[in-house]
């Protein structure tokens, strides 16, 4: 088999020090700095962000991976969550690196546990498109609580990648590999262990008195975060009364009307105030998968719920960029996963509700 490992950091696919010099299969591999890539089918698993690593066996990709040391509460890791909802839209396994808990630096003796909305999200995605989308925890030192460094500790995620190449070339359910269905128990134990340590989102539970049927995993139901706010949609559509001003903003208020509820998500601006800050694209798409989609949804159209994004940019500022040839990355998050994207000094349709037409503004 014809092997190549696409990566972003050579230091993170080493053989000498990762995971993949534990892979036998991968013992004749090339490595080709994903950044030069312009492989068609590879660069496809590039349209919201660009993946750590990609593994391809015979020009087939076989697994889409991020992969980080970062403590698991904040940020860092549902941002990256747009690259798996690309490999799982591409019917291409994908694969979350990372500690379940573990402190932030040596200075930091405070450990951080594992955001359980991000397996969550995966082990929903996996159902809906029937392929993998895996949480690897990656060990944490028993006596420093930070992520181990030995080559041997990296042996859990040799062993899943190990078994998605070796079964590159096999056209059944990835999902009854063994060492797909190991993985996918350890990340029910993971979210048995932590999902108590989350409050409910009043918004959430006055609306529906159990939560998102689809965030509930072993007798437990996680919440949006308390700044995701779910309405009632036609109290969300009369919150906004310019927007019934146009022929335009009467028309998607209507199709906003079709749904009951809206789930509304605030970004903030980057510091140069034309774009959203990095993180919060990523969770735009974590919220949509965990949330808002049918169990059956495969498109952002298919959605029990309206997803709208607010950001404090200029709404002209949000539409150049959305119009352009080859849009920022994080407006084009934004705009292919929100049913509207609510700015300053008005509001835009996104993707899911205009399609392929050119971005425009109404009031609201």
């Amino acid at each position: 088999m014809g092997i190549v490992i696409y990566h972003h950091d050579p230091v993170e696919v080493d053989p000498k020090t990762s995971w993949t010099g534990l892979c036998p299969s991968l013992a004749g591999a090339s490595y080709v700095d994903i950044t030069k890539c312009r492989e068609k089918q590879i660069v496809e698993c590039f349209a919201y962000a660009r993946p750590d690593a990609v593994i391809s066996v015979d020009g087939k990709v076989v697994v889409s991976i991020e992969q980080t040391q970062m403590n698991p509460s904040g940020h860092n890791i549902p941002q990256r969550f747009s690259c798996l909802v690309r490999a799982a839209e591409l019917g291409i396994p994908s694969i979350l690196y990372y500690p379940a808990y573990s402190r932030r630096t040596f200075s930091d003796p405070n450990v951080r546990y594992l955001q359980v909305r991000v397996p969550l999200a995966q082990k929903r995605m996996s159902q809906i498109y029937g392929v993998p989308s895996l949480s690897v925890f990656w060990p944490t030192n028993s006596k420093t609580k930070l992520p181990a460094t030995d080559q041997p500790a990296h042996r859990p995620m040799a062993t899943v990648i190990e078994s998605l190449v070796v079964n590159a070339v096999n056209h059944g359910n990835l999902l009854k590999l063994v060492e797909v269905r190991a993985a996918l128990q350890t990340m029910d134990e993971m979210i048995k262990r932590f999902a108590a340590r989350y409050k409910q989102n009043s918004s959430v539970r006055k609306l529906l008195r159990d939560g998102f049927p689809g965030a509930s995993a072993n007798g437990l139901t996680v919440d949006p975060p308390s700044g995701v706010v779910l309405y009632q949609t036609a109290d969300f559509v009369r919150s906004l009364p310019k927007m019934m001003s146009t022929d335009q903003g009467r028309a998607v208020a209507s199709r906003l009307n079709r749904r009951n509820l809206t789930l509304v998500y605030t970004g903030t601006a980057n510091k140069m105030g034309n774009d959203s800050e990095h993180p919060w694209p990523g969770y735009l798409t974590l919220f949509d998968m965990l949330y808002v989609r049918t169990d059956t949804g495969r498109k952002a159209t298919e959605r029990l719920h309206n997803l709208v994004y607010r950001l404090p940019v200029p709404v002209q500022t949000f539409v150049a960029r959305a119009n352009q040839s080859n849009p920022p990355t994080a407006t084009y998050i934004v705009d292919s996963f929100a049913d509207l994207v609510i700015l300053n000094g008005g509001a835009v349709p996104g993707r899911p509700g205009r399609g392929d037409a050119v971005a425009y503004s109404i009031p609201c």
